[in-house]
């Protein structure tokens, strides 16, 4: 099942606008996070266009490149490209943007030096291995959970909050037989926007096989971004897991005619799947 999404959870955009144009998070108490970064997260997450995002991306660093967000977008590109050098200065420049943040906004701050060091962690997992990084990845996950706790202080229902740490948790309760996934979910519950919360959800029901309830909630992700073809890749996921060959398909033929939206790697899994499930080359 492809996980690479969560590595890239950091936001989105709904079709209506928010209240505050560039805060796709909250319509009380918004932040001006910055037309352009919001013009990416459209392109990213809404429309599921990587290749036109990751330009946007670039473009909105030139004028907005105080936003961590921002910089967390990038590194989550870097990543699913591969480009692991990349990776690593865009973390730091998430620490270092939301280091800046910290004095005028407490939780945005700590929650971005939780996102820094949490791609920091991965950086060294992707460079060093599992078990050779373990031990700094470990310990360096452990600060980014600190900085995420803090962040919870201030304001623990706040959604962008609880945006990135429901699709954090949902990650480990997909790798971690142990960890609660109704927890993860309930916190996915209060987040913001309405697309990638109903979206998270679907992937921890889909990974937790509980394929009715993760059908519910992607067709409630589908409805509002109805051109996203990472979703129709995932409607088919549960389809197909739920014994609905012949539409699980039909929608894997439709995420594969726009798969080059997608990342690489991405495309390339969801074609490989389309291949064996339909029988044919997608």
């Amino acid at each position: 099942m492809n996980h690479q999404p969560f590595l890239v959870w950091t936001a989105a955009l709904l079709l209506a606008m928010p209240a505050w144009a560039g805060d796709p998070f909250r319509t009380t108490n918004p932040r001006p996070i910055g037309n352009e970064t919001e013009k990416a997260f459209q392109l990213l997450f809404q429309q599921g266009n990587y290749p036109a995002g990751a330009r946007q991306v670039d473009v909105a660093l030139r004028t907005e490149a105080d936003e961590p967000l921002l910089h967390g977008l990038r590194a989550a590109i870097a990543y699913l490209e591969k480009d692991f050098p990349g990776m690593l200065v865009y973390a730091n420049r998430i620490k270092d943007s939301a280091q800046k943040l910290l004095p005028k906004d407490k939780l945005r701050g700590h929650l971005y030096t939780g996102v820094g060091l949490f791609m920091e962690a991965g950086h060294i997992v992707s460079t060093q291995g599992v078990i050779k990084g373990a031990p700094q990845a470990i310990a360096t996950l452990q600060r980014a959970l600190e900085e995420i706790a803090k962040a919870q202080e201030v304001d623990p229902t706040d959604p962008e909050l609880n945006l990135i740490k429901g699709y954090m948790d949902i990650l480990v309760a997909s790798v971690l037989p142990l960890a609660d996934l109704e927890t993860a979910l309930n916190t996915l519950r209060q987040a913001a926007p309405e697309y990638l919360r109903w979206r998270g959800i679907a992937l921890g029901y889909r990974d937790a096989k509980k394929s009715d309830l993760a059908l519910e909630a992607v067709d409630k992700a589908i409805a509002l971004a109805p051109q996203n073809p990472e979703l129709f890749y995932l409607k088919g996921q549960i389809l197909w897991q739920k014994g609905s060959i012949e539409e699980g398909k039909r929608f894997y033929r439709m995420a594969a005619e726009r798969s080059s939206q997608l990342p690489k790697e991405v495309a390339r899994q969801l074609l490989q799947e389309c291949a064996a499930i339909t029988g044919a080359k997608c």
